[in-house]
């Protein structure tokens, strides 16, 4: 008897939990519908279990958040944020956007894909220091009619300029321009959206994560945080990043831009650089050029249970998972959940790093 009380206790407790998870995603559901939206992404993305991968590297249960899957030109997370952003550029009837990033980006790929849905023609800024053949995202770009400018910039944070500068060309030329803006709080708003999409999946599917993992450059993970806050979910996010920020500290954008977002949905809350764990070691040689621990992971996924990573970012994202476990800071006691943000076409930019993948 005293066993079935104590179990009764127990899913009275479970009951309650869930119970208040759905009031207060409720609550936020309701502030995030006052923001104007398009529908791009293919929602919601699934949450998968990794078991190979977890037998493999016998620790954590992992798994894996598909955002790779939102279903825009391949997909990617840029897509849950372009909803967003495009509603916005959209009151502005512009004639054409601007937007860019490195060569590869996925960013500009989703959203170029984007602008042509909405039947907007998009101008593109591109890094291409190192003179970059034609391949991957940028080659998806060109296919899918954007009007793409390179620029021989060896600094990733200086970008901004010249695409700001391409937006005041255009006006000057008396066209309506309008610049999608990658950093913009709307962009970490569209992940508080995604924290309410993933907790009612992992209720659902009865999973208690302890920690999220992902690579993260700023509005991605501000997004996750701010949402983790806002649901009062116990969830320690950790984001790989693939870059340093030469302008200030990861931890200090990343906050930032939580708290725009923070203030745009009325929620009085505030998010400390002191609280954006975001992990700068598994970089390596520089931005966009692949680490060889990040390969060992990317052929580790697709040789276990068949997911496959990009190069650039969620592979070190995934080496960083992986050295964790490795040196026992994540163990059985943990339930992870990688963010799988994306980047599939980068990889056919990368053949010579991926052919020799198979010889590490």
């Amino acid at each position: 008897m005293e066993n079935m009380g104590a179990l009764l206790d127990k899913d009275r407790k479970v009951t309650r939990s869930l119970t208040k998870h759905r009031e207060r995603r409720t609550q936020i559901q309701e502030q995030l519908a006052q923001f104007p939206r398009v529908q791009l992404a293919n929602l919601p993305t699934p949450l998968e279990p990794l078991p190979r991968l977890t037998d493999a590297l016998e620790g954590p249960q992992i798994f894996v958040k598909r955002d790779d899957l939102t279903g825009l030109a391949f997909g990617g997370n840029k897509t849950r944020q372009l909803e967003f952003v495009m509603a916005h550029a959209l009151q502005a009837k512009p004639e054409v956007l601007v937007t860019g990033a490195n060569i590869q980006s996925n960013w500009s790929r989703q959203a170029t894909a984007a602008a042509v849905k909405m039947g907007i023609p998009i101008v593109l800024v591109l890094r291409n220091s190192d003179m970059q053949e034609i391949q991957g995202n940028v080659l998806l770009d060109l296919w899918m009619g954007a009007e793409v400018h390179f620029v021989n910039e060896p600094d990733m944070t200086r970008m901004q300029q010249h695409i700001d500068d391409m937006v005041a060309e255009l006006r000057a030329q008396g066209k309506r321009a309008f610049k999608l803006d990658s950093w913009s709080p709307l962009t970490a708003i569209a992940y508080v959206n995604m924290m309410c999409e993933l907790q009612a999946q992992c209720d659902a599917q009865n999973i208690s994560p302890t920690r999220l993992w992902l690579a993260a450059a700023g509005p991605t993970q501000a997004g996750i945080v701010l949402g983790a806050r806002l649901l009062d979910w116990n969830l320690r996010v950790t984001g790989v990043a693939p870059l340093r920020w030469t302008n200030a500290p990861m931890q200090d954008i990343t906050a930032d831009v939580a708290n725009q977002a923070a203030e745009m949905l009325g929620a009085d809350v505030r998010i400390a650089p002191s609280e954006i764990e975001d992990l700068d070691n598994y970089i390596g040689a520089g931005y966009a050029i692949p680490l060889r621990e990040g390969l060992e992971a990317m052929r580790l996924a697709a040789r276990t249970d068949a997911l496959l990573l990009d190069p650039v970012y969620t592979s070190k994202a995934m080496a960083g998972l992986i050295d964790h476990v490795k040196r026992g800071e994540l163990t059985r006691d943990d339930t992870v959940i990688f963010l799988h943000t994306g980047g599939s076409p980068a990889n056919f930019a990368y053949r010579d790093a991926l052919v020799g993948m198979s010889k590490l």
